[in-house]
């Protein structure tokens, strides 16, 4: 019961649907020419070990209630991260490319891996490194 209320609690203190999907429009214009819009945005707190999720049919975006207490730039970075999985369902190299868009992406990883909610990749291919990273959306 106590968990109940607590998240009841976390749920109120985040910011509103409606801020993240602002959010999140705003970020699609930025990095991605305004295409890759999610029908909803939302925090939840049953995500305590990975930081956001995304259905790519759906295209519903999740994200971990503990981002709502880190800075605002490592937010948004798992918001470039979720919205990029509506073009890219994976982790390829194509998908890097346009997660890495976003100019903290390498240091937005290191905060969120510092904070225990990065995981590795299984089996994937990881983030490519800043160099490799041509501007264009492919």
């Amino acid at each position: 019961m106590l968990k109940r209320f607590t998240a009841r609690d976390s749920r109120r203190a985040l910011d509103s649907p409606t801020a993240l999907m602002r959010r999140a429009r705003e970020l699609s214009e930025r990095y991605f020419a305004g295409v890759l819009l999610p029908k909803r945005v939302e925090y939840v707190t049953n995500q305590n070990t990975i930081y956001g999720s995304c259905s790519y049919l759906s295209a519903h975006i999740r994200l971990s209630h503990r981002l709502a207490s880190m800075p605002v730039w490592v937010r948004d970075y798992v918001l470039v991260h979720e919205l990029a999985h509506l073009r890219e369902p994976n982790h390829s190299s194509r998908f890097w490319k346009l997660v890495n868009q976003f100019e903290l992406a390498e240091r937005a990883r290191g905060f969120l891996m510092g904070a225990g909610l990065d995981k590795p990749w299984a089996g994937e291919e990881g983030p490519e490194s800043a160099d490799d990273v041509d501007s264009g959306i492919n």
